[in-house]
């Protein structure tokens, strides 16, 4: 078995693969439009946690708003800076990135509207990360700015350890350039305890025969969070809920979808 690194903190397949992979994923269709919306209510620029390769970023600073992306992943902000080159020159203006850990950043600035998009927060896995982000992410808003928060909603007939819950495979073109890349989990693990879960991820680089090229393993760690649980966890941090939805459509809370958050610094 390969060795199994972090998932995203290292160059390589993931990194390299994670654009095609995300684009198509129902967990955001319309996501981006989504907070374009909200980014033209608020009064100030847009901070975005887990910018990763700059998906929504570049998208929201092509649409006319200033971004700053924050994420601890050098590997994926490099991802990030290379589209720089591919986007208009006034959209590369408002545009920043900024290599930083969401659970105790400080940028000297504030925000009328803060993301943290497909899932992001999932990352920390322990209450105290979490309240620590929510409590960077509150000093950092202006009075009444916003805050939009994405989650899944937990399944528990896939969360008990043992569980035999779906195991996501593909193969993924980004362009004509790139070689297909092939990916699957193979091992998937879960602690109902401290509401975690892992999941180890394979790549393969495949040549036009299907020859296996390059792979890597990755280990991809997150935390659950329950809807009421995430409720009490942003008032506790000082924020109100504006809304909650299970879809970028608005869709009201539903078990086992999406978690969709509005929340607002008062």
């Amino acid at each position: 078995m390969a060795e199994s690194n972090a998932y995203y903190t290292s160059h390589g397949l993931a990194v390299e693969s994670y654009d095609a992979r995300a684009l198509g994923q129902p967990p955001i269709e319309g996501d981006v439009a989504f907070y374009s919306n909200l980014a033209q209510r608020a009064n100030g620029p847009v901070l975005e946690l887990g910018a990763g390769t700059g998906r929504v970023a570049w998208a929201l600073a092509e649409a006319g708003f200033e971004v700053v992306g924050l994420d601890m992943s050098e590997a994926m902000l490099e991802q990030a800076e290379k589209k720089r080159t591919t986007v208009p020159a006034n959209a590369g203006e408002r545009a920043t990135f900024v290599q930083g850990d969401m659970t105790e950043f400080t940028l000297d600035r504030s925000f009328g509207l803060a993301v943290a998009p497909f899932r992001a927060f999932q990352s920390l896995l322990t209450p105290e990360s979490q309240r620590l982000s929510l409590e960077c992410v509150y000093r950092h808003l202006q009075p009444g700015g916003l805050f939009a928060l994405h989650l899944f909603d937990p399944r528990l007939e896939f969360l008990l350890p043992g569980s035999d819950a779906p195991r996501m495979q593909g193969e993924y073109r980004q362009s004509q350039a790139k070689r297909p890349t092939r990916f699957e989990i193979i091992e998937r693990r879960a602690d109902p305890l401290t509401q975690t879960m892992e999941e180890i991820w394979r790549f393969e680089e495949l040549d036009d025969d299907g020859k296996v090229l390059r792979h890597e393993e990755t280990t991809l760690a997150l935390r659950w969070t329950y809807r009421w649980e995430m409720r009490y966890l942003l008032e506790l941090c000082g924020f109100e809920i504006e809304a909650e939805y299970s879809d970028f459509k608005q869709s009201p809370p539903a078990y086992g979808r999406e978690q969709v958050w509005i929340a607002k610094r008062p």
